[in-house]
């Protein structure tokens, strides 16, 4: 079967878009590679484009240095496998320049909360800042979205233009958009907040969800990161969305039509825990507030005396 103009002009513009240089954001090994590549194991990485978009793409590299999360990398149009039939098959892969200096400094630990809308993060940070608040601190929230009744003082508002301005000035240490379907909806940390809580010899406390967590990681690097993944009770998907569903009309904050935006999104957030398991330290369930925030309090413990 041809290939139609329109499938052409989008196989040129998503080559053209992974032909920029760009940063690892985060990274795997695969060891078992499907039949038709070559053999030995692949290092699959998550790159952030030039352009602020994200595509994944095998890393190449001569092994003269670790491969480490931070690292800029050049794309470079390279074999990808070839078919019983003897056709080479072509892809974009992204090469380390050798002797790269990354930076490794251990800034301090970042403890980030993540999970779909419902499943506790709030509650649990506030109970671990009262358990524990000797060792941490909450950071507040950047947005733009309107208040809203509940919101306690997990956030700081600020309008769109404020936001852009923070983050084209790099003073934000991660930030992303999370759709809504009445209005625009940017988040972020910045950066002095987190830092000024380092300053006082505690652990900042972040809510995060996929993009964020990712953006802190990037950004510090994943040792910083103490991860967790906050799960709704319920051994399968329906039985936890149904139960998100349930914490999100009892707590009272949001329409309908909210509420259902913030399902489509706990469908994604939950697959993500799935795909990207490597950026999480322990993914707990809270049908326990108690059992939770005892666990983290005492990992807190734990590394506050290393």
């Amino acid at each position: 079967m041809r290939n139609t103009p329109p499938q052409i002009h989008r196989a040129q513009k998503d080559l053209k878009l992974r032909m920029q240089e760009g940063t690892i954001v985060s990274f795997t090994t695969v060891h078992h590679v499907p039949e038709g590549f070559p053999t030995g194991p692949r290092v699959i990485g998550l790159i952030e484009l030039e352009d602020g978009s994200k595509v994944t793409g095998q890393l190449i590299t001569d092994n003269r240095q670790p491969t480490t999360i931070g690292m800029k990398v050049l794309p470079k149009m390279r074999l990808s496998r070839i078919n019983n039939q003897g056709l080479r098959t072509y892809d974009v892969s992204y090469e380390i320049p050798v002797q790269q200096t990354v930076k490794n400094e251990f800034p301090g630990y970042v403890l980030a909360l993540t999970g779909p809308s419902g499943v506790g993060k709030t509650t649990v940070s506030i109970l671990l800042s009262t358990k524990v608040g000797k060792y941490v601190e909450r950071v507040p929230i950047l947005t733009t979205r309107e208040p809203k009744e509940g919101d306690e003082d997990e956030y700081t508002h600020v309008s769109s233009e404020e936001f852009l301005e923070l983050k084209n000035s790099g003073k934000l240490a991660t930030f992303t958009s999370i759709p809504s379907r009445n209005e625009k909806r940017l988040y972020g940390y910045k950066i002095k907040d987190i830092e000024a809580i380092w300053k006082q010899k505690k652990i900042p406390v972040i809510i995060t969800e996929m993009n964020l967590l990712q953006g802190l990681a990037s950004h510090y690097g994943r040792r910083s990161i103490l991860s967790f993944g906050l799960m709704p009770p319920g051994k399968s998907k329906r039985q936890m969305l149904s139960a998100l569903l349930h914490r999100l009309r009892e707590r009272g904050r949001d329409t309908e039509q909210q509420i259902e935006d913030r399902l489509k999104n706990a469908e994604e957030d939950l697959k993500f825990f799935k795909e990207r398991r490597e950026l999480f330290d322990d993914l707990i369930v809270n049908d326990n507030l108690d059992t939770v925030v005892g666990h983290l309090g005492g990992l807190v413990l734990e590394r506050m005396k290393a």
